[in-house]
């Protein structure tokens, strides 16, 4: 198969997934990130590394912003919102912090492919990328990069109802590499 071709199908298969995403809970996304005093978020894997991504630019938007786990991150509260990711919607480590967090009353959002799963069950909003019919990449791969592209949208939206440009985003940049 030419590159070509190869990459027609991944996007399709992205496309397909990310078509999918319910308009009112995108809206509910992204209210609940413009209103949180503070936000938290969560994944383990290649899940952790894409909302790590996501955790940066949410930090260039002019948020705070946590990674769970990370020695810097403070006490969570009533007043802050958790993003969760885990494609399964069963990760342990996952739900364990999503049970945590809830318990001391933070809002949590989860991306998920599967809806009907422990971790879902117990979120506030549920972001779901459900398994593609023209499935190709390996894995999970489809779920992880479809979500990496769903929170650049995410990204690009915020810009759009705050009024942020690139070059604002990018006095917050990096400036020590």
């Amino acid at each position: 198969m030419k590159l070509s071709e190869l990459s027609d199908k991944i996007l399709g298969e992205l496309g397909s997934i990310l078509h999918q995403i319910q308009g009112e809970r995108v809206e509910k996304f992204l209210d609940g990130i413009i209103s949180a005093k503070r936000i938290f978020l969560t994944g383990v894997g290649r899940s952790g590394l894409i909302i790590r991504s996501f955790a940066m630019r949410l930090m260039q938007l002019g948020f705070h912003v946590y990674i769970v786990g990370d020695v810097t991150s403070p006490a969570i509260s009533d007043k802050d919102l958790l993003i969760a990711i885990s494609g399964s919607g069963e990760t342990k480590i996952t739900h364990h912090i999503v049970t945590k967090a809830k318990s001391l009353g933070a809002k949590v959002f989860l991306v998920t492919i599967y809806e009907k799963s422990s971790i879902g069950n117990i979120s506030d909003l549920i972001i779901s990328l459900p398994n593609s019919p023209n499935h190709i990449l390996p894995l999970r791969s489809a779920f992880e990069n479809a979500a990496h592209i769903f929170f650049e949208e995410t990204v690009f939206l915020i810009m759009e109802i705050k009024g942020i440009t690139q070059d604002e985003m990018m006095t917050r940049h990096s400036n020590l590499e």
